[in-house]
């Protein structure tokens, strides 16, 4: 009864524009959720540190569009569900780069027609190589999205953009971008 009173209390609180419970549950849960993670998944701490904040992001939001009004678990429970999908999706993301001993592919649906058709190989120097010829915010969001591994969420807050859709279309964008550096490649291969 008195969890179900403090559960009400912090929704409505949070409904309210009052963001002090949102920091009091990200200080109380955080160092556990990055434990958890690393014992549960295998995640780092970035990883981990990243996916509770998305997890924070998302408690907000579902409470603000209506979504969740009342909780059936505790706030530590509902936040862990949150983001242990959050970790899965990283891990999900995570392979698609693939390492065999020195070459390192990117394999994602972006580029997969591209990679499948020719069973292009690139090394690590020469994905990096292509990426250095894109213009500076392409490189910035390739980098932070495939090598550091951040959500779409991470990137929209690190490069300041709108929110995570403009993050993504940026990183579609500079996937072409890449693509086509890439053919080039190939291209002097075929020659």
């Amino acid at each position: 009864m008195i969890l179900k009173k403090r559960q009400t209390n912090i929704i409505q609180q949070i409904k309210q524009g009052n963001e002090k419970p949102l920091f009091d549950l990200y200080k109380l849960y955080r160092n556990e959720f990055i434990a958890w993670s690393a014992q549960q998944f295998g995640a780092s701490k970035e990883q981990a540190q990243d996916s509770f904040q998305d997890a924070i992001l998302d408690f907000h939001q579902n409470i603000m569009s209506g979504k969740l009004t009342e909780l059936i678990s505790s706030e530590k429970t509902y936040l862990f569900q949150i983001g242990k999908h959050k970790i899965l999706n990283i891990i999900k993301k995570e392979s698609r780069i693939t390492y065999q001993e020195n070459l390192h592919l990117i394999k994602g649906k972006e580029i997969e027609d591209f990679m499948e058709n020719d069973n292009a190989v690139f090394t690590q120097e020469q994905i990096s190589d292509a990426i250095n010829k894109l213009p500076n915010d392409c490189q910035q969001v390739l980098n932070l999205h495939y090598f550091k591994e951040y959500g779409m969420d991470s990137i929209a807050r690190e490069l300041n953009y709108k929110n995570a859709d403009t993050a993504k279309s940026k990183k579609s964008v500079c996937m072409k971008r890449l693509i086509k550096e890439l053919s080039k490649l190939k291209m002097l291969f075929i020659i």
